[in-house]
């Protein structure tokens, strides 16, 4: 067989229980016969020649653009994939090209079609397939696979027909993006893309997956079983939200049953969803599972529900102690963790990577600045600006976050409360820290009353001093779970005393004051 499997599909949803489900374990969907096995070793004659069975009526690439690649292309040699040939295709316009089937195919609506092919050099490439029409009104494409290697790398992608047809053509979307060269392997280099091995097979999406059969493996290279395939319905307890520039786009779940601190966590990449969840959230959807950097990731979310909204539920998921020795695993990747008592060895600005070492003596990393963008921190895109925490060399911290795979094993804060400076030891309330201010809807507050509020810590009393003269001003209190656990409402002056906040437990709360429609979040550790 020429080459490996593909990814995702779309699918129904229902509402279940996470906990109920946490340890049934799940296979992948079996996959049918092959509707394309098409390694590209068939040319048309004639000059230019063109791969066989590729190039019909609504190919935008055309034969300008696409060359025959064989074991001798390059020097340094390097050999085609599979066989004796591949193709090249250098599409440098803005936008995609396509090249799609020449040949018609019977699809049915609800099926789920995996769309697996070798790549190397630089570009993007998508898949999909259309109702025979023209490539504008594509009925289903999966977003891009970035290609930036001089080796063969596997790309998995999933689409499903919305409608059966007798006249659909699958395509591949493609933009070269540069030219990839190498310290070994210099000018000319690869132009475009190398194309190689495509392989289609329809399957029927599994209609439920727990987290825990998503993660599962005993493969070397830690790649999920369900690598190119989509599932109808997964889901579980949010315990971090990651930010870009542009906002929050990913978010980490995990399940909350017994002994869950084991294959028991995902990575959610959804610019849709991200900004809609809070910590604590117990979320539902469907998802091509794929794999970045060996990160596994979910994808192409659909179906997405939110059942805290529904039902007023909110969960606390714990982070697990681990240590530097312990955490760099498969089995922890996404998981809540914490390490304790970690001296910085060295910190990196432009990356915002820190090395750090504790009581076991093995060196390990957390990533400073990628869950940092605002409203949990100040750092910027790419690889220089601000990262979102500074730390100190030399000195000693306890550190809560993610575990995140990308070139090697991070565990990555969510913001600066998840950092604790001159830290052997977490306590409690440190514990408890859920990153508030990273929560969906915080960056949509003015924050633009700039009151003092103190103590902080406080123990059974705490003061807010405005700057005004207000008539108007409601206080409330939220704990970690996201739940309002105290309000004060009507109030009036410009200093307020609040003198009796013993019915709140220790812990880390986050104080929302508004006084005459100008607000501020604070957040303060109740002893």
């Amino acid at each position: 067989m020429k080459s490996k499997l593909l990814n995702l599909t779309a699918a129904a949803l229902m509402l279940f229980s996470i906990k109920t489900q946490a340890q049934a374990i799940y296979s992948p969907a079996t996959y049918s016969a092959n509707v394309i096995d098409d390694g590209f070793e068939h040319w048309t004659t004639g000059s230019p020649i063109q791969p066989t069975n590729w190039g019909g009526a609504n190919s935008t690439i055309t034969a300008s653009h696409v060359t025959q690649v064989t074991n001798a292309t390059y020097s340094p040699t390097l050999a085609v994939q599979s066989g004796n040939y591949a193709v090249k295709v250098t599409y440098t316009n803005t936008t995609y090209g396509y090249l799609t089937t020449d040949t018609t195919y019977s699809v049915t609506a609800g099926t789920a079609y995996a769309i697996s092919f070798y790549a190397r050099g630089k570009g993007d490439i998508a898949a999909g397939v259309t109702d025979g029409g023209s490539t504008s009104s594509t009925w289903a494409a999966a977003p891009p696979a970035v290609i930036s290697s001089k080796s063969w790398y596997p790309n998995y992608l999933t689409v499903i027909a919305p409608t059966t047809t007798n006249n659909a053509q699958f395509f591949l979307k493609i933009k070269s993006t540069g030219t990839y060269t190498s310290s070994t392997f210099p000018a000319p280099g690869i132009v475009g893309v190398d194309i190689d091995s495509v392989v289609i097979r329809p399957y029927t999406p599994q209609p439920f997956v727990n987290l825990y059969s998503l993660q599962y493996t005993t493969a070397s290279n830690g790649n999920s079983p369900f690598w190119g395939q989509q599932v109808a319905m997964t889901g579980g307890i949010v315990t971090g939200i990651n930010y870009d520039a542009t906002g929050a786009t990913a978010y980490y779940i995990q399940n909350t049953g017994a002994g869950d601190t084991l294959w028991a966590a995902g990575y959610v990449y959804d610019y849709n969803s991200a900004p809609l969840v809070q910590v604590g959230d117990s979320v539902n959807f469907g998802c091509a599972v794929t794999e970045y950097f060996s990160m596994t990731e979910f994808q192409q979310i659909v179906n997405f529900t939110d059942v805290s909204t529904a039902t007023s539920h909110t969960y606390n998921i714990p982070s697990h102690a681990l240590t530097t020795q312990t955490y760099a695993q498969e089995m922890y990747e996404s998981t809540l963790i914490n390490i304790q008592g970690a001296t910085v060895n060295s910190y990196t600005a432009s990356y915002g990577q820190a090395t750090i070492t504790d009581a076991s003596g093995v060196a390990g990393e957390a990533d400073l600045k990628d869950g940092f963008y605002p409203p949990s921190g100040t750092a910027t895109s790419g690889s220089s600006g601000n990262p979102g925490y500074q730390p100190i060399t030399g000195d000693m911290y306890c550190f809560i976050g993610n575990v995140y795979t990308n070139f090697g094993y991070n565990i990555e804060p969510r913001c600066s409360t998840d950092v604790v400076l001159n830290c052997t030891t977490l306590t409690g309330a440190e514990l408890a820290s859920a990153c508030l201010a990273s929560s969906a809807g915080i960056q949509n507050y003015n924050n633009n009353l700039h009151a003092d509020v103190y103590p902080n810590p406080l123990n059974n009393q705490l003061t807010v001093k405005l700057p005004l003269i207000a008539s108007q001003v409601n206080i409330s209190f939220t704990d970690v779970l996201g739940k309002e656990v105290m309000t004060m409402n009507n109030l009036s002056g410009s200093t307020i005393a609040i003198n009796d906040i013993s019915g709140l437990a220790s812990g880390v709360y986050l104080v929302k004051i508004i006084a005459d429609g100008n607000t501020q979040l604070v957040k303060v550790i109740k002893q």
